[in-house]
């Protein structure tokens, strides 16, 4: 289930007040209090399906039914007899409802947000409605929400605002405005009826001269390139008719925002000549960062499709407002006869809804992080693209949002207040570029490498789930990012210690990456990279989370030299060889098939010294199942563990042991990484000395390739 994380089964129950201020009730059992039916759609999790019919059968025995079925009839169709809904509390007490209608699934019915809004009630107020039982809202959003403007003029006006007040205005956006090198080309967009490539360089354009970059995915076929042999053509002009459709929408929005410059990768770059490609994926950094806006076709699947402005049917739903008369159960426990309550009914949204920032990608009351309309945010290259800007425009399927390291913006909203830490620092739910990245008091003052080494996994894990037509691309499309941080700390991730996406100083941290979800390519070619780096595998990976936050971790491997090969001539950036030698506990282990119940079976490594037999385990495999290399593991590299305290006894919470295989060939203590072990807690209680000791005959000095 998609749907709210798993952590709200753990959520407290609403303690629910009998007695309401202003209102005389009656010391018996309300009829909702007591209905089987609606009652399932008001606790803490969804862990029920209730047939719509039977909560409109209950309605003349339960007001809390009658309600539902009066408030739903505003958004779906209450005849169909196979409708189920699916209901919980939520935390800022609305009642959060999915409607499964026929067709839909657990992930794709739509969801709506219910509450009153309890404007009768002089200071506290009660969380449920005495009389139906619906939840009170601690705070009514509704009323954050503007209308759509109708026409484009209009719509980009509204986007112009938000960027005059980011450059005029906003102190952290221009914090760290740096010189940037101009683009080596870019389009003048100028002209009405054609556009113009254009070399700065022989331009003369002044370096601080603005243009907006856009971010886009290509697709698999039609888009417009420069090549060697159209270059002089594409310089004299090229006409607005032969753009591809995202590009030309592209071109009409810069024009709405009264910019003269546009970059675009496919046309900007010469895309048949590897020394220009070379050239300019290193200045990524320069060119996103350096942009005064980076335009992002955040709806468009490919060059060919587009990004026009939402359309109605496709926007964001206001807010329903209801008035509802509950006189007729009222008056059954002799209270007024005059009993009114507005009802707000809102299309579901939360944080981890969409990838778009703003309000709206695609609502479901299943908030699944996976963004089913705006799928640039699924593609490898437009996540330094974002990550990199100063500030952001989207044009979604929907609407328009906009992101600077100021504000979060939608059209379809007012702006929140900020929430702000101790320091002053603005609280993002999400960190949606570089600016939005906070070395504050993410650890303690004398583990600030972790801070820096945490950054990194972070950007990675997200990274690393995303598409990528090119597989050899992985280390490219992230390049930018790596040049952005060496600008940002120059002391921690140095230029002569960045390889294959990986910092060496920060080495031991970043060993401990697992696979998981599918393949990010169709074809995976892993010996592109070295076996030790996160890019060799061809899935999203993680990090072991209690390298950071764990009490008391124990890194055991220590880097004592590194040996980068020379990539062959044809190799995309980033790819080639590398031998990292580290010193660490190696262990000998034997590959057991253990049987289970049901006769599963499943393969374990056990250490050879019996001493250690309780640190066998089964492993994740980086390129999955099928690697045949699984069935030669002969050794496990211990790289950490926790928690570790020399002079006391405990149990070891968890080991992280990298499965090794020999390469045939080399010399002795030449391994390849095909896959990682993470023990949970072992049965055994050791002093943190004694488990040492047990490693000690074990440490020794091996090679990674």
């Amino acid at each position: 289930m998609g749907c709210f994380p798993r952590f709200l089964k753990l959520r407290l129950r609403l303690k629910r007040k009998t007695t309401t201020p202003g209102l005389q009730l009656s010391g018996r059992l309300k009829a909702w209090e007591q209905c089987p039916h609606c009652k399932e759609l008001f606790g803490d999790v969804y862990d029920k399906q209730v047939q719509l019919s039977t909560v409109l059968e209950s309605a003349a025995q339960c007001s809390r039914c009658w309600a539902l079925g009066q408030i739903l009839n505003y958004v779906t169709d209450l005849r169909s007899a196979s409708t189920v809904l699916v209901g919980s509390i939520w935390h800022d007490n609305t009642l959060e409802i999915g409607v499964i209608r026929p067709g839909d699934t657990f992930e794709t019915a739509p969801g709506y947000k219910i509450y009153e809004i309890g404007d009768r009630y002089k200071g506290e107020r009660p969380l449920l409605d005495p009389i139906v039982g619906l939840p009170i809202a601690h705070k009514a959003t509704h009323v954050n929400f503007r209308p759509i403007r109708t026409t484009p003029e209009h719509r980009f006006a509204l986007a112009k605002e938000w960027l005059s007040e980011c450059v005029t205005s906003h102190e952290a956006c221009n914090e760290h405005d740096a010189e940037y090198l101009l683009p080596r080309r870019l389009l003048d967009i100028s002209d009405v009826e054609h556009i113009r490539l254009v070399n700065t360089q022989h331009q003369e354009l002044h370096p601080r001269t603005g243009y907006v970059a856009l971010s886009y995915c290509w697709g698999k076929q039609g888009n417009l390139c420069t090549n060697t042999a159209n270059l002089k053509q594409h310089a004299a002009g090229i006409p607005m008719l032969s753009l591809p459709s995202t590009i030309r929408d592209a071109v009409i929005a810069c024009k709405h925002l009264c910019q003269r410059y546009l970059w675009v990768d496919a046309l900007c770059i010469i895309q048949d000549d590897p020394r220009d490609k070379m050239a300019q994926i290193p200045q990524m950094a320069d060119i996103y960062s350096g942009a005064l806006l980076v335009l992002s076709a955040a709806g468009s699947s490919g060059s060919l499709e587009g990004c026009p402005l939402g359309p109605p049917e496709m926007q964001p739903s206001p807010p329903k407002i209801i008035g509802l008369d509950f006189s007729r159960y009222a008056n059954s426990d002799n209270e007024t006869s005059d009993y009114r309550e507005t009802i707000v009914v809102e299309q579901m949204e939360h944080e981890r809804c969409r990838s778009l920032p703003g309000h709206w990608a695609h609502e479901t009351f299943d908030q699944d992080p996976t963004d089913a309309l705006n799928v640039v945010e699924e593609r490898g290259w437009t996540f330094q693209e974002r990550f990199l800007a100063k500030r952001s425009l989207y044009i979604g399927k929907g609407e328009m949002s906009w992101t600077c390291a100021t504000e979060v913006q939608c059209e379809c909203r007012n702006p929140s207040p900020h929430i702000k830490t101790e320091a002053g620092d603005r609280v993002f739910t999400r960190r949606y570029g570089i600016n939005h990245m906070s070395v504050n008091k993410l650890f303690s003052e004398a583990e600030l490498s972790k801070t820096y080494s945490y950054l990194w996994s972070d950007i990675v894990a997200t990274y690393s789930g995303r598409l990528l037509t090119q597989f050899g691309d992985r280390v490219a499309a992230l390049e930018g990012i790596a040049v952005a941080l060496q600008r940002r700390w120059p002391n921690i991730y140095k230029r002569d210690e960045y390889f294959f996406g990986c910092w060496l100083s920060l080495l031991p941290d970043l060993l401990l990456w697992h696979v998981s979800g599918e393949p990010v390519s169709e074809q995976i070619y892993p010996d592109l990279f070295p076996s030790w780096a996160w890019p060799s595998c061809g899935r999203p990976v993680s990090f072991i989370s209690w390298v950071w936050y764990g009490v008391d971790p124990k890194l055991w491997v220590e880097l004592l030299d590194f040996e980068v090969k020379e990539p062959p001539p044809a190799a995309v950036f980033g790819q080639g060889g590398g031998t990292v030698t580290l010193r660490g506990p190696l262990i000998p282990v034997k590959r057991e098939v253990v049987t289970y119940d049901e006769n599963e079976e499943d393969v374990v490594y056990v250490p050879i010294d019996t001493q250690l037999s309780f640190m066998a385990g089964g492993a994740s495999l980086d390129h999955g199942d099928g690697d045949p290399g699984a069935e030669r593991v002969s050794h496990l590299a211990l790289v950490g563990s926790y928690p570790f305290k020399l002079q006391e006894k405990n149990k070891q919470l968890s080991c992280a042991m990298l499965c090794l295989v020999p390469i045939t060939g080399r010399q002795e203590n030449v391994f390849r990484r095909v896959g990682m072990i993470l023990l949970p807690r072992t049965k055994q209680a050791f002093l943190g000395a004694e488990f040492q000791r047990l490693l000690t005959s074990h440490v020794t000095d091996y090679n990674l390739t």
